[in-house]
């Protein structure tokens, strides 16, 4: 059995260095992003976004490739059969190869064509434009060659590696955006070679750490069609799934452009991107619990995964649950300090949104589980095909002069629905007790959210009349010594308490 305090240690650490790289990133992205555009201008800005969006509709693919790369890995190393590591790498890479070529072909035509014929760019521009193309191309490339190096890293759990690097990527765009000002030669033209520079820096450094301390970081000419086969169907089941959650969410909006009108579009919108930055930090979590959930069940302790899983449903839940509550609770007041004029329907849009994603966090681990077992078809098809039919039952009841605001009532509803399905399939595929999720995870998160629920209605009234930024530490401070003292089981705070005396020393 693989020992609880070393797992939840490792896990707990790899969380806090892939936090410490999203916040940097954030950090300096909101920086630079104004800086950019002011030294840019709105033209060229819109053109460069405009541009590197077309290329990054290729990263659906590298997506799903990345995931099957990591799992596959992740199994190898749980089984114990370092052998096998480079075998797995190097089919990975030949696969990336193969994809590669498929972009070029449809980058050097279809998508030249599109930019060239379709896109509405001055034409003074167009030479610039096609500069910015062609970079974003190779940054693209490189970024593609070098996921199976980042794969790796994730499966041997060395996440310090990203915050380090992210530390060198904020300082060189930091870089970027104060020399700018001072080019004399086309900025569009400049920015978009320095930014490929610092793109392939980064990689060319993940590139250069794997192969100095991963021995199975070596490509060799394997000829394996099973392994092959194997991963490009595990990325194909995982692209559909993926595919749906897109379409889900774009369809959505195209719903309600159809029968309302932009400004509805803008606070669904600003919705989506601050429940994204919420829900990050859940992902980054899940991101550093994902290889040990794989390697658990690669290994035959099934038990140990299972317990994994429920251990990482709540503490996922309880994070969001922190962060939810205190933008739950003041929506209005924080959208009017960020926003200037906050469009109709955001603060509504989304509440909705953010108590979807609470929910849909619970069932992160599931799927995790299941692609440890790489047994993902079932439930990719039934998943998607219930995600799917949240657009035309929102037509029909949007076609019934229902409001915005039920598209996602109904999404809401899908998702709790779906948790039923999910269950069994886990119970079929990985042997997962329905009771045990049930006393384990939904019971356990029910005791603090319940209490919660009864503290905030009983002192709201006194907290609201505090400032914004008190009432939001109130609130985020009482959420966590609640949850803490109602929601870990004795083992789990004995934990928690000695990491942080460890901390202070």
């Amino acid at each position: 059995m693989t020992d609880y305090s070393t797992n939840n240690k490792r896990i707990a650490k790899n969380t806090l260095f892939l936090y410490l790289r999203q916040l940097i990133t954030m950090a300096v992205s909101l920086y630079t992003v104004r800086v950019i555009l002011d030294v840019l201008g709105a033209e060229d800005y819109g053109i460069y976004n405009v541009i590197g969006g077309i290329v990054s509709l290729f990263s659906f693919l590298s997506g799903t490739m990345a995931s099957a790369t990591q799992r596959f890995l992740s199994f190898e190393m749980g089984k114990q059969e370092n052998g096998s590591l480079t075998k797995v790498f190097s089919v990975s890479m030949y696969t990336y190869l193969l994809l590669i070529g498929i972009i070029l072909l449809l980058s050097e035509t279809i998508g030249l064509w599109f930019v060239n014929n379709q896109l509405t760019i001055p034409a003074e521009r167009l030479t610039a434009a096609n500069f910015v193309y062609q970079s974003s191309i190779l940054s693209f490339i490189v970024t593609l060659l070098c996921i199976p190096y980042n794969a790796s890293i994730i499966a041997m759990e060395r996440m310090s590696v990203f915050a380090y690097s992210s530390i060198v990527d904020a300082g060189l765009k930091l870089a970027i955006a104060w020399l700018l000002p001072y080019i004399v030669m086309d900025h569009l033209k400049v920015y978009a070679i320095l930014m490929f520079i610092v793109i392939a820096s980064v990689q060319l450094y993940y590139v250069w750490y794997c192969r100095r301390y991963f021995d199975f970081c070596r490509y060799s000419h394997y000829k394996d069609h099973n392994l092959f086969r194997n991963m490009l169907s595990f990325a194909g089941w995982n692209m559909i799934g993926a595919l749906a959650n897109i379409l889900r969410g774009q369809g959505l909006n195209i719903l309600i452009n159809l029968f309302f009108n932009p400004v509805l579009n803008a606070a669904y919108g600003i919705a989506l991107q601050v429940n994204n930055a919420i829900t990050n930090f859940t992902n980054n979590f899940y991101t550093a619990v994902r290889p040990q959930l794989v390697k658990l069940y690669a290994g035959g302790d099934t038990k140990g995964m299972l317990d994994l899983g429920y251990q990482s449903s709540r503490y996922a839940f309880y994070l969001m649950l922190v962060i939810t509550i205190p933008i739950m609770l003041n929506t209005e007041e924080i959208l009017s300090i960020w926003l200037k004029d906050v469009p109709e329907h955001t603060v509504v849009f989304l509440r909705i949104i953010m108590l979807s994603s609470l929910i849909e966090v619970l069932s992160v681990p599931l799927a995790n589980m299941l692609q440890a077992s790489g047994k993902i078809k079932i439930y990719q098809l039934t998943v998607s095909i219930l995600f799917l039919l949240n657009i035309p039952i929102s037509y029909i009841f949007l076609r019934m002069d229902y409001n915005p605001e039920t598209t996602l009532w109904i999404n809401l509803a899908i998702i709790l629905l779906s948790m039923f399905p999910r269950l069994y399939i886990c119970k079929n595929i990985i042997g997962l007790s329905i009771n045990d999720y049930m006393k384990d995870v939904i019971i356990k998160i029910s005791i603090p959210l319940i209490f919660l629920m009864l503290l905030f209605y009983i002192l709201m009234p006194v907290i609201s009349t505090m400032n914004i930024i008190v009432t939001i530490a109130v609130q985020m401070s009482l959420s966590s010594i609640l949850i803490f003292t109602t929601g870990f089981t004795r083992l789990e705070k004995s934990f928690i308490l000695k990491q942080l005396k460890l901390r202070i020393k």
